[in-house]
């Protein structure tokens, strides 16, 4: 539970801090995507390889491994004084970060029954809810006291130069802290049982294609003209080429044969819809509170703080919905949760009615957490849970590729200000999530694996 605090924890941190990074770093709004796009995009390469290295290679060696990457990502990001150089080191620290969750189900496959999984698994959300919650108010603190002491510290001038002109830095060493912690944590659970080898590899070629459609979705985004139109061709591209490679590759990123069967495949097409309205909600309504009133990093994280206190009673309250109404109610509650703030706040004038919109925003992403994880895990076999986790865990952090892309082109083609502009980006995710509540509403009841 510790290395799932540990991974959420910076998803809320950043919300409140884009503009303030973009400032240092001499980018905008729009660039400044980058370091959220490419951050997703190193999530989604790891959860379905950890995923099923777990399966094949055992659960504690792997969650080992995914937290080494991460504390070895947030040292590089600790002390990157340029773009390029924090978008490389997000990249390790989502290496790390990605595969967390995917093992962390299967822990929860391995030793619990089914009739207790999904209270499990929103305890496991409700531990995420928290590392969010403190996310979000760590991040405009430290922010906040990293300022102060580059005035007020009895420090070497050039560490008070950095604490003024990279006050970020200080959510990374953060990060270091609770990541060693964890690791230390880890080396207690019981030993992997022996395991099946393999003599399958990486699957360069679908990794080298979501690298591509990112890179491509941003450059869209972000570019004007023809380079956006072919950017934008190439990512929808990139997208088919992947399907076909990994009809044919030996040893696919994910297995396409996981979307047999009306339950997974409906899981996993939530997953993609819903992945634009969750982090919009978890990453663009701080930076849209900012934007809209002028408010500071310390202000927009404690309105993020109460999304986050929300997420964890929701997280909460839905696992034990889920076994008393059945996971697939709570999963359009949650969903009709989320997509009701989203489409208030396109219209919301004052900060507590936006702050009050983004904790029942919070609140349906709780609900819909756990429910799709406990649906899962009764579609497929035992066996397959660490992959097939992983791979649904992977399309909905698509959702943190498509989302920036999304703000980012409204953010630079729109000729609105950047609060307007986002309440754009706000309508299109209440859209997405009407969809996702059509396709929740066919998925089948029980068990079906």
């Amino acid at each position: 539970m510790l290395a799932v605090f540990a991974r959420a924890l910076p998803l809320t941190m950043f919300g409140p801090l884009l503009p303030g990074i973009a400032r240092s770093l001499g980018a905008d709004l729009a660039e400044i995507g980058w370091i959220v796009a490419t951050y997703a995009t190193g999530s989604l390469i790891a959860q379905p390889v950890m995923g099923r290295l777990a399966d094949l290679r055992g659960r504690k060696t792997i969650l080992l491994a995914c937290l080494a990457l991460f504390v070895a990502g947030s040292a590089g990001s600790a002390f990157a004084t340029s773009l390029p150089a924090l978008v490389g080191g997000r990249i390790v620290q989502a290496l790390g970060a990605g595969g967390i969750q995917p093992v962390v189900t299967a822990i929860i496959a391995d030793r619990w029954p089914s009739e207790r999984r999904g209270a499990a698994l929103g305890a496991i959300y409700g531990m995420y809810g928290l590392g969010t919650m403190a996310g979000a108010l760590l991040g405009g603190a430290l922010v906040t006291s990293a300022l102060w002491w580059s005035v007020h510290a009895q420090a070497p001038a050039g560490l008070r130069e950095q604490l003024a002109v990279y006050p970020w830095h200080a959510v990374f060493w953060v990060n270091i802290l609770l990541g060693a912690i964890a690791f230390g944590s880890a080396t207690s659970l019981p030993a992997d049982a022996m395991r099946a080898k393999t003599d399958g590899g990486f699957d360069l070629g679908g990794i080298a294609l979501i690298l591509l459609f990112t890179a491509c979705a941003m450059i869209a985004a972000t570019a004007a003209g023809a380079a956006a139109i072919i950017a934008a061709a190439a990512a929808g591209l990139s997208l088919i080429g992947l399907v076909a490679w990994e009809r044919r590759a030996r040893s696919p990123l994910f297995e396409l044969t996981l979307f047999r069967g009306r339950g997974p495949a409906l899981l996993y097409a939530i997953a993609v819809c819903f992945g634009v309205p969750s982090f919009t909600l978890t990453i663009y309504s701080a930076t849209y509170f900012i934007a809209r009133f002028g408010a500071t990093e310390a202000q927009a994280g404690l309105a993020l703080f109460g999304l986050a206190v929300a997420y964890v009673v929701g997280a909460i309250a839905g696992g034990q919905a889920g076994r008393r109404i059945g996971n697939v109610p709570t999963l359009v509650a949650g969903l009709a949760a989320c997509g009701a703030a989203l489409v208030a706040l396109t219209q919301a004038e004052t900060m507590p009615l936006v702050a009050g919109l983004m904790a029942l925003g919070g609140l349906g992403l709780g609900f819909a957490s756990a429910p799709p994880n406990a649906l899962l895990l009764e579609y497929v076999a035992k066996e397959r849970a660490g992959g097939a986790s992983g791979l649904a865990i992977m399309l909905a952090t698509s959702g943190s590729i498509t989302a920036p892309a999304v703000a980012s082109a409204f953010l630079h083609h729109g000729s609105a200000s950047a609060a307007v502009e986002l309440r754009a980006v706000f309508a299109v995710g209440a859209g997405l999530c009407a969809l996702c509540i059509a396709l929740a509403a066919q998925l089948p009841r029980g068990n079906a694996h």
